[in-house]
């Protein structure tokens, strides 16, 4: 098995189910962890995009789901590579914050009764979170706080492929 050279802007392709598959944009790619911030993109596909033309047109607003996922697949090859983002730019491509459900209560200073929680994490650590405090009602719609492994993450784009329904010409 060899390592495969990746790095941050690097678009790959996640394979679905039944033979598909879907474009992601590796948005950060920390030193050390094996856990990585992906953005991914519809629609769903039965080829690789061919053209570089395609990653020209894709923003942030145009992903269908964004993450932290473990980087083992890319890293063993398994999702193949397609090229990297023309002057790709950190702060173009945010981390966005999750909530984590802690299944129990949790008494934090000041506040009581605390089950969920808005996390945030840093640009250079997605393991350990930057900041944690208790989630508003809208942060109750944040994607939770986990680092997707790539049969999740593959069902997880592929439910939300299925809901989606593309918004610009910028996706074909």
């Amino acid at each position: 098995m060899t390592r495969v050279m990746y790095q941050e802007g690097q678009f790959f392709v996640l394979p679905l189910a039944r033979g598909t598959c879907a474009v992601g944009l590796l948005a950060r790619m920390p030193p050390r962890g094996g856990v990585a911030l992906g953005y991914f993109f519809g629609p769903r596909r039965h080829e690789p995009p061919a053209e570089p033309t395609y990653y020209r047109g894709l923003l942030p607003e145009h992903s269908v789901f964004v993450c932290r996922f473990r980087d083992a697949a890319l890293y063993r090859g398994q999702w193949p590579l397609l090229g990297l983002r023309e002057a790709f730019v950190r702060g173009d491509w945010p981390i966005p914050a999750f909530h984590r459900y802690d299944g129990g209560t949790t008494l934090a200073p000041g506040v009581t009764d605390v089950t969920d929680w808005r996390v945030e994490y840093g640009e250079d650590n997605l393991i350990v979170p930057v900041r944690e405090m208790p989630a508003t009602q809208a942060d109750l719609k944040l994607v939770d706080d986990y680092a997707f492994d790539p049969s999740t993450l593959a069902v997880e784009v592929g439910r939300r492929l299925m809901a989606e329904t593309p918004t610009t010409d910028a996706w074909r």
